[in-house]
């Protein structure tokens, strides 16, 4: 048997998804404007989703770090600002992450995801079928500060610069309104999918630092195994779902103050803020990667049980 017939279940995943089309608003907020900054949860396809979803999804894939996730609830509840720093591999990552969540015996998982907020990348609504997904989630939309970094100076492109600016800026205003009504904020530190072929694409951007300090509590996750894998040709509507063991490893909660202050006494040497940013989120990515490592020892024993070799 090939790989491709075995692993691959991409035709499968395109012939479920036409159930999902007429049930959605993925052609609706497509444009991002600083009006529509922050979309909630459209969830008639949810039922359906989970099923898509868990049909890629190898028998032992799990959450770890669970008493983690309960701790950063508690902070919650009890009124502080949370904020999850997650690796990014896949447009898939939340759909994943939601059955996950829902798959556990533990009803508390399904409480604490239906209080995360994802901080998305305008990107993400502007092609109606990566829409049909991302629409099922909460998420305060900004317009990515790697996009940002390509057009700026750019003459051409000072009206989208402006526009760009008033949607960060609507969005920030929203994320201070909702951070401490019992909500858990995801951001993915990197700003953009790992791709293999391009190591910046691994790094952590330092304006995540600009939200961290606004936060009280931090907390890293790491994702081991992707499903959909980004292609060089950057057409999402053409990746392939392939099945995967996923594993999502939740770590240490910290309290965002003492943990960037730990890292500057480390650093005291350096006077260059920029520089001391990206240091303090060099730090997150070494968590993230630990918390990956850690979790591949759990994941792959049971890919070689399997003859995975995808």
């Amino acid at each position: 048997m090939s790989h491709i017939s075995k692993w691959d279940k991409t035709p499968e995943f395109f012939e479920q998804i036409k159930a999902m089309i007429v049930h959605s608003k993925m052609n609706e907020d497509i444009h991002i404007t600083p009006d529509n900054v922050y979309q909630e949860a459209y969830k008639p396809n949810r039922d359906t989703l989970f099923n898509i979803i868990k049909m890629g999804h190898l028998e032992g894939s799990t959450l770890l770090g669970t008493d983690n996730l309960k701790k950063l609830n508690q902070l919650a509840k009890e009124g502080k600002s949370c904020l999850i720093l997650s690796e990014h591999l896949s447009n898939m990552d939340v759909p994943s992450m939601f059955v996950r969540f829902y798959d556990q015996p533990d009803n508390e998982m399904k409480e604490i995801f239906e209080k995360l907020i994802f901080i998305a990348g305008a990107k993400l609504n502007q092609t109606p079928l990566v829409k049909l997904f991302t629409e099922m989630f909460t998420r305060v939309v900004i317009y990515a500060i790697r996009s940002l970094v390509k057009i700026s100076g750019d003459d051409s492109k000072k009206d989208e610069m402006d526009l760009a600016k008033k949607i960060n800026m609507r969005a920030t205003r929203k994320i201070l309104e909702l951070k401490h009504k019992n909500h858990i904020f995801v951001m993915y530190p990197t700003g953009t999918r790992y791709r293999e072929w391009d190591p910046d694409s691994k790094k952590g951007m330092k304006e995540t630092m600009a939200y961290l300090n606004s936060f009280d509590y931090l907390c890293c996750c790491s994702i081991n195994g992707n499903i959909m894998r980004p292609k060089e040709h950057e057409d999402m509507t053409r990746e392939t779902f392939t099945q995967d063991l996923l594993v999502f490893n939740f770590g240490e909660v910290f309290e965002s103050k003492s943990f960037i202050e730990s890292i500057n006494q480390q650093n005291n040497s350096i006077t260059d803020k920029d520089e001391l940013r990206q240091i303090q989120v060099d730090e997150i990515m070494n968590k993230i990667e630990n918390l990956h490592n850690n979790a591949e020892k759990y994941r792959k024993p049971i890919l070689e049980k399997l003859g995975y070799d995808g």
